[in-house]
């Protein structure tokens, strides 16, 4: 009688322990909003990514030149001290040239020694004399007289002229441009993408921007005056963007 007792109590355990697995692992028995749920956030996770860039060219109005004064003497007391009067009459020479003081920066004062290529008796390195420097970073913002300025500076006693580069004053404007170019040129893409897809954009779910310096491109204007100064070409620069731009999409209704 008990072990007939104990079967039956084993036997409706198993039962009742089925009826609990049934709802938990079979797909047939699933709830049907638990489905339609699941669909859901598989189409809300949709999406669409491209890239867009904007281009603008823009003539370059400032000028930056780096160039200074370089002498050498026996002693270094001599070469910096003749250093420093060449270099206040290069300095008067570019004010006279219409650069401001503000348009000024000394970049570099430097003295050191130089040695002859060869040795003493003692083995040591001789010493030839000292070397002086300085070098001045310039602004010219009127590009028609840059020809001018550098023949100022060499007649004045410049003797070092590191180089040139030109800049876009209202390079943040430019840049506004080529962005809002780049955008347009993203949106264009992926309203297409979205249309050839038979989708709706939905909202913007990330952007990513990356500009560059201005390139110069070929075209290029000769900028000398009719005195004959030194002829500098400041040609023109591209700005540029680059944006990546991330939609949700859903299929159109």
């Amino acid at each position: 009688m008990r072990t007939r007792l104990s079967i039956a109590t084993l036997a409706l355990a198993l039962v009742l322990a089925g009826a609990w697995l049934i709802p938990a692992f079979s797909p047939a028995l699933a709830s049907p909003a638990a489905t339609e749920g699941t669909m859901e956030d598989d189409m809300s996770k949709r999406t669409i990514s491209v890239s867009g860039s904007g281009r603008v060219s823009a003539s370059p109005d400032i000028a930056v030149v780096t160039l200074g004064v370089e002498t050498q003497a026996d002693e270094a007391t001599t070469a910096f001290t003749e250093n420093g009067q060449q270099m206040q009459a290069l300095m008067d020479a570019l004010k006279e040239a219409k650069v401001v003081s503000e348009d000024m920066q000394t970049q570099a004062v430097r003295l050191y020694p130089r040695y002859e290529d060869k040795q003493d008796n003692a083995g040591q390195n001789v010493l030839a004399g000292y070397t002086a420097s300085n070098i001045v970073q310039v602004y010219v913002r009127d590009l028609e007289t840059i020809g001018g300025v550098l023949d100022a500076a060499v007649q004045a006693g410049g003797n070092r002229i590191q180089g040139i580069r030109f800049e876009i004053s209202e390079y943040a404007a430019y840049l506004d441009q080529a962005r809002e170019a780049a955008w347009r040129d993203a949106m264009h893409k992926a309203q297409q993408l979205a249309n050839l897809s038979g989708s709706e954009l939905g909202r913007v779910i990330t952007i990513n921007e990356s500009s560059h310096d201005p390139q110069p491109i070929i075209e290029r204007a000769m900028l000398a005056d009719s005195a004959g100064s030194t002829p500098i070409e400041a040609g023109r620069q591209i700005v540029e963007v680059n944006v990546k731009v991330t939609w949700s999409i859903s299929e159109e209704e």
